[in-house]
């Protein structure tokens, strides 16, 4: 038998590729980062909890743990945190947008950073390509949504803080 599919027994946890960094500014919301900050105090305590323990799923996970620890240390380190605008007569980093499509469906997402983005939250992250046509854009402009399927034409309805 080939020793090409025996995996050697050893009793240091395997070590895992770092998570890919972006390398776009690291722009974050103060709610964002203060996630972040509770996602790594959370994970630092598992791992404390998986130091303690002995089992063999406790090695399993230990990997695991400690790159996404090692990631969320790094995006805290070199966030640059950024407020919604005072004013809000321009699309901006931070901001809530409503507008319609063709078929009048209504769509509302606030603009976030890479990290905080998820869309079944309502969140999109800055450098997405919706949010990168609606930066700069006022109340009533038209853009170019950019849709895999093809871009679809949309009209900004309200801007909020």
């Amino acid at each position: 038998m080939s020793r090409a599919f025996v995996k050697e027994d050893s009793d240091q946890p395997e070590t895992l590729p770092d998570r890919p960094i972006s390398d776009l500014p690291n722009y974050m919301t103060a709610t964002g980062y203060q996630q972040m900050q509770q996602t790594l105090a959370r994970l630092e305590q598992q791992l404390e909890q998986l130091k303690a323990s002995s089992s063999f799923t406790a090695n399993a996970e230990r990997p695991m743990l400690e790159r996404d620890l090692r990631y969320y240390r790094q995006r805290l380190q070199s966030a640059q945190l950024l407020s919604p605008p005072a004013q809000t007569d321009k699309i901006s980093f931070g901001c809530q947008i409503s507008f319609v499509d063709a078929d009048e469906r209504h769509f509302q997402f606030r603009i976030v950073g890479e990290d905080e983005a998820d869309a079944e939250q309502g969140t999109i992250s800055w450098a997405s390509p919706l949010a990168r046509a609606l930066l700069g854009k006022q109340q009533g402009d038209t853009v170019l949504w950019p849709k895999p399927a093809g871009a679809i034409e949309i009209e900004i309805t309200a801007i909020s803080r």
